[in-house]
Protein backbone atom coordinates (compact mmCIF):
# COMPACT_ATOMS: atom_id res chain seq x y z
CA UNK A 1 0.00 0.00 0.00
CA UNK A 2 2.74 2.23 1.00
CA UNK A 3 4.34 1.41 -2.17
CA UNK A 4 1.33 3.36 -4.56
CA UNK A 5 1.85 1.87 -7.58
CA UNK A 6 2.96 -1.77 -8.11
CA UNK A 7 3.98 -3.58 -11.14
CA UNK A 8 2.11 -7.15 -11.23
CA UNK A 9 1.40 -9.58 -14.15
CA UNK A 10 -2.49 -9.83 -13.55
CA UNK A 11 -5.54 -10.09 -15.78
CA UNK A 12 -6.85 -6.94 -17.53
CA UNK A 13 -10.71 -5.70 -18.41
CA UNK A 14 -11.98 -2.54 -20.03
CA UNK A 15 -15.38 -0.66 -19.14
CA UNK A 16 -17.09 -0.40 -22.44
CA UNK A 17 -18.81 2.91 -20.75
CA UNK A 18 -15.49 5.10 -20.17
CA UNK A 19 -12.93 2.89 -21.27
CA UNK A 20 -11.07 2.39 -17.70
CA UNK A 21 -8.28 -0.40 -17.67
CA UNK A 22 -9.10 -2.66 -14.15
CA UNK A 23 -8.21 -6.22 -13.01
CA UNK A 24 -12.03 -6.18 -11.79
CA UNK A 25 -14.83 -7.16 -12.82
CA UNK A 26 -16.79 -3.48 -12.65
CA UNK A 27 -15.65 -0.35 -13.36
CA UNK A 28 -15.78 1.26 -10.25
CA UNK A 29 -16.25 4.75 -12.13
CA UNK A 30 -19.84 3.84 -13.93
CA UNK A 31 -20.00 0.11 -12.13
CA UNK A 32 -20.72 -1.28 -15.49
CA UNK A 33 -19.30 -4.96 -15.90
CA UNK A 34 -16.00 -4.64 -17.63
CA UNK A 35 -14.84 -6.67 -21.03
CA UNK A 36 -11.80 -8.96 -20.96
CA UNK A 37 -8.77 -8.16 -22.90
CA UNK A 38 -6.60 -9.99 -24.51
CA UNK A 39 -2.65 -9.63 -24.96
CA UNK A 40 0.46 -11.20 -26.70
CA UNK A 41 2.22 -12.94 -23.96
CA UNK A 42 5.86 -11.83 -25.90
CA UNK A 43 5.29 -8.45 -26.93
CA UNK A 44 2.08 -7.33 -24.51
CA UNK A 45 0.58 -5.91 -27.73
CA UNK A 46 -3.41 -5.75 -27.37
CA UNK A 47 -4.92 -8.48 -29.39
CA UNK A 48 -9.01 -9.90 -30.19
CA UNK A 49 -10.26 -12.49 -28.61
CA UNK A 50 -8.71 -15.69 -29.65
CA UNK A 51 -6.26 -13.61 -31.61
CA UNK A 52 -2.82 -14.66 -32.73
CA UNK A 53 0.26 -12.00 -32.57
CA UNK A 54 1.33 -10.94 -35.91
CA UNK A 55 4.68 -10.62 -35.00
CA UNK A 56 5.77 -13.61 -32.63
CA UNK A 57 2.85 -15.63 -33.65
CA UNK A 58 1.34 -16.52 -30.50
CA UNK A 59 -1.88 -16.80 -29.27
CA UNK A 60 -3.50 -14.14 -26.90
CA UNK A 61 -3.57 -14.16 -23.41
CA UNK A 62 -5.41 -12.49 -20.85
CA UNK A 63 -2.57 -11.44 -18.40
CA UNK A 64 -0.20 -8.91 -19.60
CA UNK A 65 2.73 -7.35 -17.20
CA UNK A 66 1.88 -3.80 -16.14
CA UNK A 67 1.98 -0.90 -12.81
CA UNK A 68 -1.21 -0.69 -11.20
CA UNK A 69 -2.33 1.82 -8.91
CA UNK A 70 -2.11 -0.36 -5.74
CA UNK A 71 -3.14 2.05 -3.53
CA UNK A 72 -6.33 3.83 -5.38
CA UNK A 73 -7.65 0.48 -5.64
CA UNK A 74 -7.61 -0.13 -1.78
CA UNK A 75 -8.99 3.38 -1.06
CA UNK A 76 -11.46 2.34 -3.75
CA UNK A 77 -12.69 -0.61 -1.90
CA UNK A 78 -12.87 1.27 1.53
CA UNK A 79 -14.51 4.27 0.43
CA UNK A 80 -17.39 1.78 -1.07
CA UNK A 81 -17.23 -0.55 1.62
CA UNK A 82 -16.45 0.39 4.53
CA UNK A 83 -17.77 4.41 4.12
CA UNK A 84 -16.27 6.43 7.65
CA UNK A 85 -15.29 3.17 9.00
CA UNK A 86 -12.01 2.95 10.25
CA UNK A 87 -10.06 0.06 8.71
CA UNK A 88 -6.49 -1.39 9.82
CA UNK A 89 -4.16 -1.59 6.66
CA UNK A 90 -1.92 -3.33 8.81
CA UNK A 91 -4.58 -6.10 9.02
CA UNK A 92 -4.48 -6.69 5.11
CA UNK A 93 -2.48 -9.51 3.51
CA UNK A 94 -1.75 -10.16 -0.34
CA UNK A 95 0.52 -12.85 -2.36
CA UNK A 96 3.44 -11.57 -4.33
CA UNK A 97 1.75 -12.72 -7.39
CA UNK A 98 -1.12 -14.21 -8.81
CA UNK A 99 -0.78 -18.43 -9.70
CA UNK A 100 -3.54 -19.20 -12.15
CA UNK A 101 -3.33 -19.47 -15.19
CA UNK A 102 -5.41 -16.31 -16.34
CA UNK A 103 -4.01 -14.03 -13.50
CA UNK A 104 -7.41 -13.58 -12.50
CA UNK A 105 -7.79 -11.86 -8.99
CA UNK A 106 -10.40 -12.07 -6.36
CA UNK A 107 -12.22 -8.98 -5.66
CA UNK A 108 -10.04 -6.78 -3.26
CA UNK A 109 -13.13 -6.21 -1.39
CA UNK A 110 -13.47 -9.62 -0.02
CA UNK A 111 -10.12 -9.61 0.95
CA UNK A 112 -10.47 -6.23 2.89
CA UNK A 113 -13.73 -7.60 4.65
CA UNK A 114 -11.64 -10.89 5.61
CA UNK A 115 -9.07 -8.78 7.60
CA UNK A 116 -11.89 -7.28 9.57
CA UNK A 117 -12.08 -10.63 10.86
CA UNK A 118 -8.73 -12.07 10.69
CA UNK A 119 -9.20 -14.59 8.66
CA UNK A 120 -7.08 -15.94 6.17
CA UNK A 121 -7.90 -17.34 2.51
CA UNK A 122 -7.08 -20.21 0.84
CA UNK A 123 -5.79 -21.02 -2.81
CA UNK A 124 -9.51 -21.32 -4.19
CA UNK A 125 -10.74 -18.28 -2.36
CA UNK A 126 -12.59 -19.87 0.72
CA UNK A 127 -12.06 -20.42 5.04
CA UNK A 128 -10.95 -23.24 6.40
CA UNK A 129 -10.58 -24.88 9.49
CA UNK A 130 -8.15 -27.90 9.72
CA UNK A 131 -8.70 -30.54 12.49
CA UNK A 132 -7.88 -34.05 13.01
CA UNK A 133 -9.95 -37.04 12.33
CA UNK A 134 -11.79 -38.69 14.97
CA UNK A 135 -15.05 -41.03 14.79
CA UNK A 136 -18.24 -41.58 16.61
CA UNK A 137 -20.99 -43.51 16.01
CA UNK A 138 -23.27 -42.43 19.43
CA UNK A 139 -23.10 -39.91 21.57
CA UNK A 140 -25.28 -37.78 24.60
CA UNK A 141 -26.56 -34.48 24.44
CA UNK A 142 -24.56 -33.89 27.22
CA UNK A 143 -21.62 -34.30 25.53
CA UNK A 144 -21.79 -32.18 22.36
CA UNK A 145 -23.43 -29.44 24.94
CA UNK A 146 -26.53 -28.92 22.61
CA UNK A 147 -30.19 -28.78 24.31
CA UNK A 148 -32.38 -31.36 23.23
CA UNK A 149 -35.12 -29.20 21.90
CA UNK A 150 -32.44 -28.28 19.47
CA UNK A 151 -31.66 -32.03 18.82
CA UNK A 152 -35.54 -32.38 18.55
CA UNK A 153 -35.52 -30.40 15.41
CA UNK A 154 -32.24 -31.75 13.92
CA UNK A 155 -34.39 -35.66 13.53
CA UNK A 156 -33.03 -36.72 17.00
CA UNK A 157 -36.45 -37.62 18.24
CA UNK A 158 -35.29 -41.12 19.88
CA UNK A 159 -32.84 -42.73 21.20
CA UNK A 160 -30.59 -46.17 20.38
CA UNK A 161 -33.28 -47.79 22.17
CA UNK A 162 -36.68 -46.48 20.41
CA UNK A 163 -37.26 -44.21 23.27
CA UNK A 164 -38.29 -40.54 23.25
CA UNK A 165 -35.68 -37.71 23.62
CA UNK A 166 -36.40 -36.69 27.01
CA UNK A 167 -32.97 -36.56 29.03
CA UNK A 168 -29.78 -35.21 28.66
CA UNK A 169 -28.39 -38.30 29.37
CA UNK A 170 -29.96 -40.77 26.24
CA UNK A 171 -27.67 -42.45 24.38
CA UNK A 172 -28.54 -41.13 20.29
CA UNK A 173 -27.10 -42.71 17.17
CA UNK A 174 -25.46 -40.11 15.36
CA UNK A 175 -26.57 -39.42 11.56
CA UNK A 176 -24.23 -40.03 8.66
CA UNK A 177 -23.70 -36.41 7.59
CA UNK A 178 -23.51 -34.86 11.21
CA UNK A 179 -20.39 -33.86 12.82
CA UNK A 180 -19.31 -32.39 16.16
CA UNK A 181 -16.75 -29.59 15.98
CA UNK A 182 -14.04 -28.57 18.02
CA UNK A 183 -14.45 -24.95 20.41
CA UNK A 184 -12.12 -23.69 18.66
CA UNK A 185 -13.44 -24.15 14.58
CA UNK A 186 -16.94 -22.81 16.15
CA UNK A 187 -15.11 -19.50 16.88
CA UNK A 188 -13.38 -19.40 13.86
CA UNK A 189 -16.37 -20.16 12.07
CA UNK A 190 -18.49 -18.17 13.31
CA UNK A 191 -16.11 -15.38 12.54
CA UNK A 192 -16.39 -16.53 8.96
CA UNK A 193 -20.46 -16.18 9.45
CA UNK A 194 -19.76 -12.68 9.78
CA UNK A 195 -17.69 -12.20 6.62
CA UNK A 196 -20.08 -13.73 4.93
CA UNK A 197 -23.04 -11.75 5.96
CA UNK A 198 -21.30 -8.51 5.43
CA UNK A 199 -19.91 -9.64 2.03
CA UNK A 200 -23.83 -10.58 0.89
CA UNK A 201 -24.99 -6.85 2.66
CA UNK A 202 -22.07 -4.72 1.37
CA UNK A 203 -20.50 -6.51 -1.59
CA UNK A 204 -23.46 -8.55 -2.86
CA UNK A 205 -26.54 -5.95 -2.14
CA UNK A 206 -28.35 -8.91 -0.63
CA UNK A 207 -29.75 -9.45 2.91
CA UNK A 208 -27.89 -10.77 5.62
CA UNK A 209 -27.77 -15.06 6.20
CA UNK A 210 -26.68 -16.37 9.34
CA UNK A 211 -27.01 -13.20 11.55
CA UNK A 212 -25.43 -15.41 14.28
CA UNK A 213 -25.28 -13.51 18.01
CA UNK A 214 -22.86 -16.16 19.29
CA UNK A 215 -20.34 -19.55 17.82
CA UNK A 216 -23.21 -21.95 19.69
CA UNK A 217 -26.03 -20.78 17.14
CA UNK A 218 -23.85 -22.97 13.92
CA UNK A 219 -25.95 -25.97 15.50
CA UNK A 220 -27.61 -26.59 12.50
CA UNK A 221 -25.88 -25.05 10.01
CA UNK A 222 -24.31 -26.83 6.97
CA UNK A 223 -20.71 -26.83 6.26
CA UNK A 224 -18.61 -28.80 3.93
CA UNK A 225 -15.72 -31.12 4.47
CA UNK A 226 -12.72 -32.16 2.45
CA UNK A 227 -9.45 -33.84 2.30
CA UNK A 228 -6.18 -33.08 1.25
CA UNK A 229 -5.11 -34.77 -2.42
CA UNK A 230 -8.67 -35.08 -3.44
CA UNK A 231 -11.65 -32.90 -5.34
CA UNK A 232 -14.71 -33.85 -3.52
CA UNK A 233 -16.49 -32.31 -1.20
CA UNK A 234 -18.75 -34.01 1.43
CA UNK A 235 -21.74 -32.12 2.95
CA UNK A 236 -21.96 -32.48 6.63
CA UNK A 237 -24.26 -30.74 9.38
CA UNK A 238 -22.77 -29.05 12.60
CA UNK A 239 -24.88 -30.57 15.51
CA UNK A 240 -22.72 -29.94 18.74
CA UNK A 241 -19.36 -29.06 20.22
CA UNK A 242 -16.48 -30.79 21.60
CA UNK A 243 -13.45 -29.69 24.12
CA UNK A 244 -11.05 -31.86 21.77
CA UNK A 245 -9.26 -30.29 19.17
CA UNK A 246 -10.61 -32.91 16.89
CA UNK A 247 -14.08 -33.51 14.36
CA UNK A 248 -15.99 -36.01 15.50
CA UNK A 249 -17.76 -37.78 12.37
CA UNK A 250 -19.42 -41.22 11.32
CA UNK A 251 -16.82 -43.65 9.82
CA UNK A 252 -19.07 -43.61 7.13
CA UNK A 253 -18.56 -39.58 6.40
CA UNK A 254 -14.73 -40.02 6.58
CA UNK A 255 -14.40 -43.61 4.76
CA UNK A 256 -16.04 -40.95 2.09
CA UNK A 257 -13.12 -38.47 2.35
CA UNK A 258 -11.09 -41.31 1.55
CA UNK A 259 -9.93 -41.07 5.53
CA UNK A 260 -9.59 -43.68 7.94
CA UNK A 261 -9.06 -41.60 10.97
CA UNK A 262 -5.15 -42.68 12.06
CA UNK A 263 -4.00 -38.56 13.12
CA UNK A 264 -4.91 -37.25 9.57
CA UNK A 265 -6.29 -34.60 9.04
CA UNK A 266 -9.32 -32.68 7.10
CA UNK A 267 -10.81 -29.35 6.42
CA UNK A 268 -14.30 -27.74 7.12
CA UNK A 269 -15.51 -24.99 5.40
CA UNK A 270 -18.89 -23.06 5.99
CA UNK A 271 -21.67 -23.54 3.39
CA UNK A 272 -22.22 -20.10 2.12
CA UNK A 273 -18.18 -19.71 2.11
CA UNK A 274 -17.98 -22.12 -0.39
CA UNK A 275 -21.18 -21.02 -2.89
CA UNK A 276 -19.56 -17.68 -2.81
CA UNK A 277 -16.25 -17.42 -2.92
CA UNK A 278 -14.93 -20.60 -4.24
CA UNK A 279 -14.10 -20.48 -7.62
CA UNK A 280 -11.92 -22.90 -10.60
CA UNK A 281 -10.07 -19.59 -11.75
CA UNK A 282 -7.95 -19.19 -8.59
CA UNK A 283 -7.14 -22.48 -8.55
CA UNK A 284 -3.09 -22.67 -9.23
CA UNK A 285 -1.70 -23.80 -12.72
CA UNK A 286 0.71 -25.77 -11.62
CA UNK A 287 0.88 -29.49 -10.79
CA UNK A 288 -1.23 -30.70 -8.24
CA UNK A 289 -3.25 -27.45 -8.31
CA UNK A 290 -6.42 -28.57 -8.78
CA UNK A 291 -5.84 -30.62 -5.56
CA UNK A 292 -7.74 -30.19 -2.15
CA UNK A 293 -10.38 -28.05 -4.09
CA UNK A 294 -14.17 -28.74 -4.01
CA UNK A 295 -15.05 -29.31 -7.61
CA UNK A 296 -17.41 -31.66 -7.09
CA UNK A 297 -19.89 -31.42 -4.06
CA UNK A 298 -21.69 -34.63 -2.63
CA UNK A 299 -24.74 -34.66 -0.43
CA UNK A 300 -25.80 -37.98 -0.01
CA UNK A 301 -22.77 -40.62 1.00
CA UNK A 302 -23.02 -44.07 -0.92
CA UNK A 303 -21.17 -47.05 0.96
CA UNK A 304 -20.74 -48.55 -2.87
CA UNK A 305 -17.91 -45.25 -3.46
CA UNK A 306 -16.84 -44.88 -0.03
CA UNK A 307 -13.34 -46.53 1.14
CA UNK A 308 -13.71 -50.26 1.58
CA UNK A 309 -11.97 -49.99 4.23
CA UNK A 310 -14.76 -49.74 6.54
CA UNK A 311 -16.38 -52.75 5.17
CA UNK A 312 -14.35 -54.33 7.40
CA UNK A 313 -15.91 -52.59 10.56
CA UNK A 314 -17.82 -55.05 12.98
CA UNK A 315 -20.88 -54.59 13.79
CA UNK A 316 -21.92 -56.37 16.93
CA UNK A 317 -22.43 -55.28 20.75
CA UNK A 318 -20.37 -58.12 22.22
CA UNK A 319 -17.66 -60.65 20.63
CA UNK A 320 -18.31 -64.53 20.97
CA UNK A 321 -16.29 -67.29 22.48
CA UNK A 322 -15.17 -68.71 19.51
CA UNK A 323 -13.47 -65.27 18.69
CA UNK A 324 -11.35 -65.63 22.33
CA UNK A 325 -10.49 -68.69 21.45
CA UNK A 326 -9.24 -68.37 17.82
CA UNK A 327 -6.64 -65.73 18.97
CA UNK A 328 -4.91 -68.48 20.86
CA UNK A 329 -4.54 -70.35 18.02
CA UNK A 330 -3.37 -67.22 15.78
CA UNK A 331 -5.91 -68.27 13.17
CA UNK A 332 -6.65 -65.57 9.79
CA UNK A 333 -8.81 -63.46 9.98
CA UNK A 334 -10.40 -64.59 6.76
CA UNK A 335 -11.22 -67.55 8.61
CA UNK A 336 -13.58 -65.91 11.16
CA UNK A 337 -15.61 -64.04 8.54
CA UNK A 338 -19.02 -65.92 9.14
CA UNK A 339 -18.38 -65.39 12.94
CA UNK A 340 -18.43 -61.51 13.53
CA UNK A 341 -20.81 -60.14 11.23
CA UNK A 342 -19.18 -56.68 9.69
CA UNK A 343 -20.60 -53.79 7.60
CA UNK A 344 -19.56 -54.97 4.35
CA UNK A 345 -21.37 -58.13 4.82
CA UNK A 346 -24.85 -56.70 5.61
CA UNK A 347 -24.34 -53.88 3.33
CA UNK A 348 -24.01 -56.12 0.67
CA UNK A 349 -27.06 -58.31 1.90
CA UNK A 350 -29.16 -54.95 1.00
CA UNK A 351 -28.73 -52.94 4.01
CA UNK A 352 -27.95 -49.37 2.71
CA UNK A 353 -26.50 -48.14 6.24
CA UNK A 354 -25.86 -51.31 8.80
CA UNK A 355 -26.06 -49.81 12.34
CA UNK A 356 -22.88 -50.33 13.79
CA UNK A 357 -22.66 -51.18 17.72
CA UNK A 358 -20.01 -50.77 20.24
CA UNK A 359 -18.53 -52.96 22.93
CA UNK A 360 -17.92 -50.36 25.31
CA UNK A 361 -18.61 -47.14 26.67
CA UNK A 362 -17.51 -44.00 28.09
CA UNK A 363 -19.21 -41.58 29.85
CA UNK A 364 -17.59 -38.70 27.70
CA UNK A 365 -15.45 -38.71 24.06
CA UNK A 366 -13.62 -35.79 25.62
CA UNK A 367 -12.44 -36.57 28.83
CA UNK A 368 -9.37 -37.91 27.70
CA UNK A 369 -6.27 -36.07 26.01
CA UNK A 370 -8.04 -32.97 24.10
CA UNK A 371 -4.94 -32.60 21.78
CA UNK A 372 -2.91 -34.67 20.23
CA UNK A 373 1.09 -34.24 21.31
CA UNK A 374 2.56 -33.74 17.51
CA UNK A 375 0.57 -30.21 17.51
CA UNK A 376 2.45 -29.19 20.94
CA UNK A 377 5.98 -29.93 20.24
CA UNK A 378 7.49 -27.73 17.38
CA UNK A 379 10.63 -29.14 16.73
CA UNK A 380 10.94 -32.71 14.52
CA UNK A 381 13.68 -34.00 16.76
CA UNK A 382 11.09 -33.77 19.92
CA UNK A 383 8.40 -35.62 18.24
CA UNK A 384 10.93 -38.18 16.95
CA UNK A 385 12.28 -38.61 20.72
CA UNK A 386 8.62 -38.83 21.93
CA UNK A 387 7.85 -41.43 19.45
CA UNK A 388 10.29 -43.75 20.26
CA UNK A 389 9.75 -42.93 23.87
CA UNK A 390 6.41 -44.72 23.90
CA UNK A 391 7.60 -47.40 21.38
CA UNK A 392 9.91 -48.28 24.47
CA UNK A 393 6.86 -48.81 26.56
CA UNK A 394 4.57 -51.28 24.55
CA UNK A 395 6.03 -54.60 25.04
CA UNK A 396 4.48 -55.53 21.49
CA UNK A 397 7.17 -53.33 20.06
CA UNK A 398 10.60 -54.12 18.60
CA UNK A 399 11.98 -50.45 19.38
CA UNK A 400 15.11 -51.39 17.16
CA UNK A 401 13.26 -52.43 14.31
CA UNK A 402 10.34 -49.22 14.25
CA UNK A 403 13.12 -46.63 14.39
CA UNK A 404 14.77 -48.85 11.52
CA UNK A 405 11.37 -48.63 9.36
CA UNK A 406 10.53 -45.23 10.65
CA UNK A 407 13.54 -43.40 9.17
CA UNK A 408 13.87 -45.72 6.32
CA UNK A 409 10.62 -45.20 4.79
CA UNK A 410 10.47 -41.17 5.94
CA UNK A 411 13.87 -39.86 6.48
CA UNK A 412 15.81 -41.35 4.14
CA UNK A 413 13.45 -40.74 1.08
CA UNK A 414 13.16 -37.02 2.27
CA UNK A 415 16.53 -36.45 2.80
CA UNK A 416 17.92 -38.37 -0.74
CA UNK A 417 15.10 -36.44 -2.61
CA UNK A 418 15.77 -33.08 -1.14
CA UNK A 419 18.95 -33.41 -2.35
CA UNK A 420 18.15 -33.77 -5.52
CA UNK A 421 15.13 -31.37 -5.83
CA UNK A 422 18.19 -28.60 -4.62
CA UNK A 423 20.32 -29.49 -7.57
CA UNK A 424 17.74 -29.35 -9.93
CA UNK A 425 15.35 -26.88 -8.97
CA UNK A 426 14.56 -23.35 -10.74
CA UNK A 427 14.92 -19.86 -9.53
CA UNK A 428 12.79 -17.09 -9.37
CA UNK A 429 12.49 -13.62 -9.66
CA UNK A 430 12.23 -12.04 -6.32
CA UNK A 431 10.92 -8.30 -7.97
CA UNK A 432 7.67 -10.14 -10.48
CA UNK A 433 7.90 -13.75 -9.49
CA UNK A 434 8.99 -14.90 -12.99
CA UNK A 435 10.93 -18.42 -12.77
CA UNK A 436 13.59 -20.20 -14.66
CA UNK A 437 14.92 -23.35 -15.26
CA UNK A 438 18.20 -22.15 -16.20
CA UNK A 439 20.04 -19.19 -14.20
CA UNK A 440 20.34 -16.34 -17.20
CA UNK A 441 23.84 -15.34 -18.17
CA UNK A 442 23.40 -12.07 -16.81
CA UNK A 443 22.35 -13.21 -13.02
CA UNK A 444 19.37 -11.10 -13.35
CA UNK A 445 15.88 -11.64 -14.25
CA UNK A 446 15.48 -10.64 -17.97
CA UNK A 447 11.96 -9.30 -17.62
CA UNK A 448 12.74 -6.77 -14.76
CA UNK A 449 15.96 -6.31 -14.04
CA UNK A 450 15.17 -7.86 -10.48
CA UNK A 451 17.27 -10.54 -8.20
CA UNK A 452 16.84 -14.26 -8.90
CA UNK A 453 17.14 -16.42 -5.81
CA UNK A 454 16.48 -20.03 -5.09
CA UNK A 455 12.98 -21.67 -4.66
CA UNK A 456 14.20 -24.25 -2.52
CA UNK A 457 16.65 -23.27 0.20
CA UNK A 458 19.77 -25.28 1.51
CA UNK A 459 18.25 -25.84 5.04
CA UNK A 460 14.97 -27.36 3.74
CA UNK A 461 17.47 -30.37 2.06
CA UNK A 462 19.27 -31.27 5.22
CA UNK A 463 16.86 -30.46 8.11
CA UNK A 464 16.34 -34.26 8.94
CA UNK A 465 19.86 -35.80 8.71
CA UNK A 466 20.53 -34.22 12.20
CA UNK A 467 17.22 -35.84 14.27
CA UNK A 468 17.98 -39.08 12.05
CA UNK A 469 21.23 -39.34 12.89
CA UNK A 470 20.99 -38.58 16.81
CA UNK A 471 18.10 -40.81 16.97
CA UNK A 472 20.03 -43.56 15.51
CA UNK A 473 23.27 -42.95 18.05
CA UNK A 474 21.06 -42.84 20.72
CA UNK A 475 19.74 -46.41 20.73
CA UNK A 476 23.20 -47.75 19.32
CA UNK A 477 21.77 -48.58 15.67
CA UNK A 478 24.95 -48.57 13.92
CA UNK A 479 24.03 -50.20 11.29
CA UNK A 480 23.07 -50.33 6.94
CA UNK A 481 20.65 -47.32 8.18
CA UNK A 482 23.26 -45.26 9.65
CA UNK A 483 25.68 -45.75 6.95
CA UNK A 484 23.19 -44.55 4.21
CA UNK A 485 22.23 -41.40 6.75
CA UNK A 486 26.31 -40.61 7.04
CA UNK A 487 26.65 -40.94 3.07
CA UNK A 488 23.76 -39.02 2.67
CA UNK A 489 25.58 -36.45 4.98
CA UNK A 490 28.65 -36.85 3.19
CA UNK A 491 26.85 -35.83 0.53
CA UNK A 492 25.61 -32.98 1.64
CA UNK A 493 28.69 -31.51 2.90
CA UNK A 494 30.09 -31.28 -0.53
CA UNK A 495 26.81 -29.73 -1.92
CA UNK A 496 27.16 -27.06 0.95
CA UNK A 497 29.36 -24.69 2.55
CA UNK A 498 28.29 -24.15 5.82
CA UNK A 499 28.73 -27.47 6.39
CA UNK A 500 32.38 -28.13 5.25
CA UNK A 501 33.15 -25.35 7.29
CA UNK A 502 31.79 -27.47 10.57
CA UNK A 503 28.33 -25.33 11.22
CA UNK A 504 26.23 -27.92 13.30
CA UNK A 505 22.73 -28.43 11.47
CA UNK A 506 19.90 -26.65 13.68
CA UNK A 507 17.29 -28.27 15.08
CA UNK A 508 14.85 -26.47 14.04
CA UNK A 509 12.69 -26.77 10.75
CA UNK A 510 12.96 -24.93 7.50
CA UNK A 511 8.89 -23.26 9.08
CA UNK A 512 10.72 -21.85 12.07
CA UNK A 513 13.73 -20.16 10.66
CA UNK A 514 13.19 -16.72 8.43
CA UNK A 515 15.55 -17.74 5.11
CA UNK A 516 17.77 -14.78 4.56
CA UNK A 517 16.41 -13.07 0.96
CA UNK A 518 19.31 -11.72 -0.08
CA UNK A 519 22.80 -13.77 -0.95
CA UNK A 520 24.39 -14.44 -3.23
CA UNK A 521 24.04 -17.50 -5.57
CA UNK A 522 27.27 -18.49 -5.55
CA UNK A 523 27.15 -18.61 -1.71
CA UNK A 524 25.29 -21.28 -2.02
CA UNK A 525 27.50 -23.44 -3.67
Amino acid sequence: YSAGIIVVDIALRRCPECGRETPMYFCRTCGRRTEQLYFCPKCGRELPSGGTCPVHRLPAVKHRQGNINFRNLIDEVIDTIFASELVDLGKIRCVIGLTNEDKCPEPLEKGVLRSKYGLYVFKDGTCRFDATNAVMTHFKPSEIGTPIEKLRELGYTHDVNGQPLEREDQLLELKINDIIIPEEAAEYLYRVSKFVDDELELFYGLPRFYNLREPRDLVGHIVFTISPHTFIANVARIIGFTKASVIFAHPFLHAAKRRNADGDEDSIILGLDLLLNFSRHYLPATPGGREDAPLLIVTKIDLNYIDDESYNMEVVERYPLEFYESTYRYESPSNLEDLIPTVGKLFFQGIPYPKINFTNTTRRADEGPLMTTYRKLDKMLDKLEKHVELELKIRAVNPEDSIARAITSHFLRDVSGNLRKFSMQSFRCSMCNAKYRRLPLSGKCEKCGGNLVLTMYPRSAVKYIEPALKTLEAHNLMGYVHQRLKLLEEEARSMFTFLREGEKLKEEMLEEVEPVRRQRLVDFL
